[in-house]
């Protein structure tokens, strides 16, 4: 006699997946960096954080490039791209509302 698991037990686990804010591929989150905003300040995140957030590509530095953070950041573009490129990050004081 075979036992057959329940089809529930035999589901894949779900995996998220989340959009890059600069060039707008979609892939699972774990493969992207998180830019957060809380209090007014932008912080590049790499765990889990509240409140409002983008997300960029973690292994892509076209990504990375002021340029295409623009339609996400506004203003603030240069200041997150070079978060996103320096080795340490820092948070970023908000001056203007994020623009999406």
């Amino acid at each position: 006699m075979t036992v057959t698991p329940h089809p529930a037990l035999s589901r894949q686990k779900h995996v998220p997946e989340r959009t890059c804010v600069a060039c707008r591929r979609k892939r699972p989150q774990a493969e992207f960096r998180r830019v957060t905003r809380v209090g007014g300040v932008w912080t590049v995140q790499e765990g889990d954080r509240t409140g409002r957030g983008a997300y960029v590509c973690a292994d892509t530095p076209a990504c990375w490039q002021e340029k295409r953070l623009r339609r996400a950041f506004g203003a603030q573009a240069p200041q997150v791209a070079a978060q996103l490129a320096g080795p340490t990050p820092s948070p970023i004081p908000m001056d203007q509302p994020m623009t999406t």
